[in-house]
C-alpha cells in the first residue's frame, strides 16, 4: 500500500485543455448519443501517451474523453484537441 501511495504522490499531473482553450461560451459542446471508442493522446509534463478511451462529447476543435487510469485506479474525463483523437477501427478487438 505504501508503494501505491508514493506512486500517487509522485505522479505527474495530467494536462488537459483549459476553459480558455475550449471557449465553451462561444463553442457549445455536443454529446455523442453513445460513447465512441477512440485512441487519444494525453499529456503529462514529461511525456505524451496514446491511450484507448471513449469520446463522450465534442466541439469543432476538441473532444471530451473518458478513460481509466490503472495506476491510480480512477476513471478520468477531460478535453483534448480534436487532432489528438482517432477512432478505433471496428476490426480492432481490444
Amino acid at each position: 500500500m505504501d508503494q501505491r501511495i508514493e506512486e500517487l504522490v509522485m505522479r505527474e499531473e495530467l494536462i488537459m485543455l483549459t476553459a480558455a482553450e475550449l471557449d465553451l461560451e462561444n463553442t457549445r459542446p455536443t454529446k455523442f448519443p453513445e460513447p465512441r471508442r477512440v485512441y487519444a493522446w494525453i499529456r503529462y509534463p514529461s511525456q505524451a501517451i496514446r491511450i484507448q478511451a471513449h469520446a463522450i462529447a465534442y466541439t469543432r476543435t476538441a473532444v471530451k474523453i473518458r478513460f481509466f487510469e490503472p495506476l491510480i485506479m480512477i476513471q478520468r474525463e477531460g478535453w483534448v484537441w480534436l487532432n489528438a483523437v482517432t477512432p478505433v477501427s471496428p476490426d480492432d478487438g481490444d
